[in-house]
């Protein structure tokens, strides 16, 4: 009731403000014409609008400057701060044949995609040619990540090399926490309410603290309306193979200062066939979530007010025998995975009239995790994870147009507690505190230079156990323009990873691996130091990168089995050693021109791990090259646009293993699709028709957790999903 009172307040208090209007004309740069129906976002607030059929807009605040992103069709992106003391001005926007390019927030700035110190990928959600069962699953997709999976649901994103706690997983502007110390646990996400996930590689401590050694996972949620509107819409996708199907909708309304986002859904798979045609047993599983945001927008302050719900059922398959009788049913057998979060947060910033701002984003996130391994309906291992955190992030004006600083600190307090027959990890506590600076040098007008330093800390307290941990780090960096259509970025950073709970404490049967498996109190922290290269190359057919790095990681945490063995199920203990990575990943977009309708892209990603003995690491990624042909047709009233594409994947045999593990063939999966948007100007339809593993390969993925019992990967599957949003202007 005092949330809701305070917004209340705020929003009478916005209406008794007069706005500063400004408008903004936004133009063609070579023909001075009007740029009609072009994209205008504000980043700082979330919020938008779009040009009008004279390519204008107004602006609403009361802030001297005022971020601006426009992004139209066959221009390059524009983003700047936009002066509002005038109230007539223009904005030229540059024809370019290149794809749109997007805010990045992940950075300790808004700045393009292309623009960054630190290497940043970004993964639209929205884009109808990316397909997986499972989050994890798309997020393969791009160059460098690879899918740690447990059947067809369960997926566990792998970055270079790393997963688990090596990622930092952010949604809602705060860590996520849920567990995810397990190679069986998934990423504990559903992607209805976000439009993007921005992911960092390498260590990216600085701004993120402890667990960001690897990389970082950001989510951004879905923006709000545009400005006094209501957007409502629903999808719906069928998966052939596991009798799958997926329903969720959406919807939004923005009325002045006040917004109100809310999503839903319904995700629900039987058991899933493999390339030989076999049913995979217990592999079914089903996920609810239900996500709203409320927002507030005044004129020096911004606030929003957010809450997710996911609750996620998953079979874990122990046998590959097949049993008619249940393969189609979404009932769950045992054993399966029973997990529910509830995360609340409250992002907010402040705007002062010298063009700085104070951004602090709080939230509570509770995870309940169940392994139910008998018929009784009783769960073996039941813990609670409550998690408080904070982010603070104070960001200077630009001294004497070259020097900008982001100062700030992160805070988190964590209880784990068992509720459960069996206890796996034993009550614990975890506190983490950290504090940063980092500066940025403009030298030219789009080159700078960028160096910064954090110091943190971590203390986890239990019955048995009583650890603090400390941890310096920095990075450095450079983005440089070497000619207009090429540049170059390089970044040296160092990480941290503290050990976590289950590391330490572990002591018990995980019957999702089948081991009993036993954490080492002695542990240190772990230490990453990455240097990272990138070299882009853009000119009016074909866009290029090569992105090589290397990176050494002290005191690495690993798991390694023993010749013990406890009531007949083998030992496996945590230890340490020294051990460097290296790869890089490579792709190229060709698009002709004037064949504007063509596009064909390919990738490469490699990862490649050993310790200072020169052995293997273990759960290494195989190389992988990907590719992809598309064509784009616009067409007349009714069918609007007609898109087809084929994707093909080539994952190379993976025979670098370490001693617990096995030898990976190599395989290659072809997937195709089409992607049809018609009906009428007011109320448009997508219509999504895919086939994923189209020659219906039998193959494992030597990161497949079920590839030791086994199991193939998901066979042949054709999907069918449709999409219908509206948009309503009271």
């Amino acid at each position: 009731m005092k949330i809701a009172g305070v917004f209340v307040l705020l929003f009478l208090a916005g209406q008794m403000t007069v706005f500063a209007q400004t408008r903004i004309h936004v133009s063609d740069g070579e023909t001075d014409m009007p740029v009609a129906y072009a994209n205008v976002y504000y980043p700082d607030t979330k919020t938008g609008t779009t040009t009008d059929t004279l390519g204008q807009f107004e602006v609403n605040f009361t802030t001297p400057k005022v971020l601006v992103q426009i992004s139209a069709l066959g221009y390059q992106t524009y983003m700047d701060y936009v002066n509002l003391g005038e109230n007539r001005q223009t904005i030229y926007l540059q024809p370019s044949t290149h794809e749109l390019q997007e805010v990045v927030v992940t950075e300790n700035t808004s700045r393009l995609q292309g623009e960054n110190v630190m290497n940043v990928e970004k993964l639209d959600l929205t884009n109808g040619t990316v397909q997986g069962v499972s989050l994890a699953e798309k997020l393969a997709s791009v160059a460098g990540i690879d899918n740690l999976s447990t059947g067809a649901g369960i997926g566990k994103p792998v970055i270079r090399g790393l997963s688990g706690n090596r990622i930092a997983v952010f949604s809602q502007g705060i860590r996520l926490e849920n567990q995810q110390w397990g190679d069986e646990h998934g990423l504990g996400l559903d992607e209805n309410g976000y439009e993007q996930v921005e992911i960092i590689k390498g260590p990216a401590s600085l701004l993120y603290g402890s667990d960001a050694l690897g990389g970082v996972l950001y989510f951004v949620d879905e923006r709000y309306a545009k400005n006094n509107s209501i957007q409502a819409g629903f999808n719906s996708e069928f998966n052939g193979n596991s009798s799958g199907f997926r329903n969720a909708g959406t919807f939004k309304l923005s009325k002045k200062r006040l917004h109100w986002n809310l999503f839903g859904g319904y995700t629900a798979h039987a058991d899933y066939r493999d390339g030989s045609s076999r049913w995979v047993p217990n592999s079914r599983f089903n996920t609810g979530n239900l996500k709203t945001a409320l927002g507030y927008v005044g004129n020096k302050f911004m606030t929003s007010l957010k809450y997710s719900f996911l609750h996620e059922k998953y079979g874990l398959t122990e046998t590959e025998e097949q049993d008619g009788f249940y393969k189609n049913s979404r009932k769950l057998l045992v054993p399966y995975q029973d997990l529910t979060t509830h995360i609340i947060s409250s992002e907010n910033t402040v705007f002062f009239d010298d063009d700085s701002k104070l951004k602090i984003d709080a939230g509570y996130i509770f995870n309940n995790r169940k392994e139910l391994e008998n018929s009784r309906e009783e769960a073996g291992l039941n813990m609670n994870l409550h998690t408080f955190s904070y982010n603070a992030k104070w960001y200077s004006p630009r001294w004497n147009r070259r020097w900008t600083l982001t100062a700030g600190s992160q805070g988190m307090a964590q209880d784990n507690s068992n509720h459960g027959e069996e206890i796996l990890i034993p009550d614990a506590k975890t506190y983490d505190f950290g504090v940063f600076a980092m500066t940025d040098f403009y030298y030219a007008q789009k080159a700078y230079w960028q160096f910064g330093l954090r110091f943190d800390t971590r203390h986890i307290t239990g019955e048995t156990l009583d650890r603090q941990y400390y941890s310096f780090n920095f990075s450095t960096g450079i983005y440089q323009p070497v000619t207009e259509n090429l540049s170059f970025r390089l970044n040296l950073s160092s990480g941290f990873r503290a050990p976590n709970m289950y590391e330490l404490l572990s002591n018990g049967v995980h019957h999702g691996t089948n081991r009993y498996e036993t954490g080492n109190p002695g542990l240190s922290t772990e230490n990453s130091y990455q240097i990272d290269a990138s070299l882009n190359y853009n000119v009016r057919h074909i866009e290029f990168f090569v992105n090589p790095y290397f990176n050494y990681i002290r005191n690495y945490i690993y798991l390694q089995p023993t010749a013990d063995r406890i009531d007949n199920v083998p030992v496996f203990s945590y230890a340490q050693n020294d051990a460097f990575l290296y790869g890089g990943e490579a792709g190229f977009h060709f698009h002709p021109h004037p064949l504007d309708w063509l596009h064909i892209k390919g990738s490469y990603g490699g990862a490649f791990g050993q310790d200072t003995r020169h052995n293997d690491l273990a759960l290494m990624p195989s190389q992988k090259i990907n590719a992809m042909l598309s064509a784009s047709f616009s067409s007349g009233k009714i069918l609007k646009k007609f898109t087809v594409y084929m994707q093909n994947q080539y994952s190379f045999a993976q025979n670098r293993i370490a001693g617990n593990e096995l030898p990976t063939p190599g395989y290659n999966l072809l997937n195709a699709g089409i992607i049809v948007e018609f009906g009428t100007e007011s109320q448009p339809v997508q219509l999504n028709i895919s086939a994923n593993n189209l020659l219906n390969e039998t193959y494992y993925d030597h990161l497949s957790r079920y590839k030791a019992n086994g199991i193939y990967n998901i066979g042949r599957s054709f999907n069918v999903k449709i999409s219908v949003p509206m948009v309503f202007n009271p």
